[in-house]
């Protein structure tokens, strides 16, 4: 009798271990639900996301240092409604890459940063997604907006998105294209224009500066973080479609492989100063 009990308990814990793994995933350079490749797994695999200046982090406003020199964050090109982009799943995330040859971006210290592309990290109200937390609260999604200068030099936008019960017109061309962008390696052409400044909170100029990485591997060092203090909202039906979003090709679906929450894990601070702006 005790045998079969002792069987019992151990097929119990060898299912619970495994619960919440996504086996094709395993497969993949990294992933989020990989056992062996999962954000975890990733400062063994790779060399720079073992670095002392990673990203995301937890800002503690109590400890931000305010910085009276900094200037509110310029974005050009914004204003252009983008007229032609195409909606990725790649696996990781959800990516758009404007299409449309507009100059967009943001500058810096007189410094021009061009618009590469805009993907999110996400969850659900129960598990929230977003990358950074603020005083250790996570939110629901957040959204990236990756920029790059003429000499290679990477900044990026992250705008936090708070989940309320009222649909956001702004994501509306997004949502309304994810059901064909459902598994991985799916590509689509937006079939509405995409309005990012409405993407962007109120007061968008206003931000936490800090230096970081990219979240994803290569996690490479030296990034330029600009986390705007002011968040944006999701409608619930909208976040709900995200959450329908696989990691995986269509045969390979399961409850296990669908891609939310793909956000990283918070990284130590080692020392770093995060400034906010006036």
């Amino acid at each position: 009798m005790a045998v079969f009990t002792l069987l019992a308990i151990f097929l119990a814990a060898t299912k619970l271990s495994a619960a919440g793994y996504c086996d094709a995933d395993n497969e993949e350079t990294y992933s989020y639900h990989g056992s062996r490749n999962g954000p975890r797994q990733w400062p063994r695999l790779f060399t720079d996301c073992n670095g002392n200046k990673q990203s995301p982090i937890d800002i503690k406003t109590s400890n931000v240092k305010r910085d009276r020199h900094l200037k509110q964050l310029s974005f050009f090109g914004y204003d252009r409604a983008v007229r032609r982009a195409d909606i990725l799943n790649d696996g990781h995330t959800v990516m758009i890459t404007p299409g449309d040859n507009v100059k967009r971006g943001i500058t810096i210290q007189g410094r021009d940063y061009n618009l590469l592309q805009l993907h999110f990290h996400w969850g659900s109200e129960k598990n929230p997604g977003a990358e950074h937390t603020l005083n250790r609260r996570r939110f629901e999604m957040e959204a990236h907006f990756v920029h790059i200068s003429s000499d290679n030099r990477i900044a990026v936008v992250g705008v936090l998105v708070q989940m309320v019960n009222k649909d956001n017109q702004a994501f509306k061309p997004i949502v309304r294209v994810l059901s064909d962008v459902l598994y991985k390696d799916e590509s689509r052409r937006l079939r509405s224009s995409l309005n990012l400044n409405q993407l962007l909170p109120e007061s968008p100029g206003s931000y936490y500066r800090y230096t970081g990485s990219l979240t994803t591997p290569m996690c490479a060092e030296g990034v330029a973080w600009f986390v705007l203090q002011s968040k944006q909202t999701i409608g619930q039906n909208q976040l709900n479609s995200f959450l329908k979003v696989y990691s995986v090709e269509k045969e390979d679906r399961s409850s296990d492989c669908l891609l939310a929450p793909n956000n990283r894990p918070i990284q130590n601070l080692n020392g770093r100063a995060i400034y906010a702006s006036p």
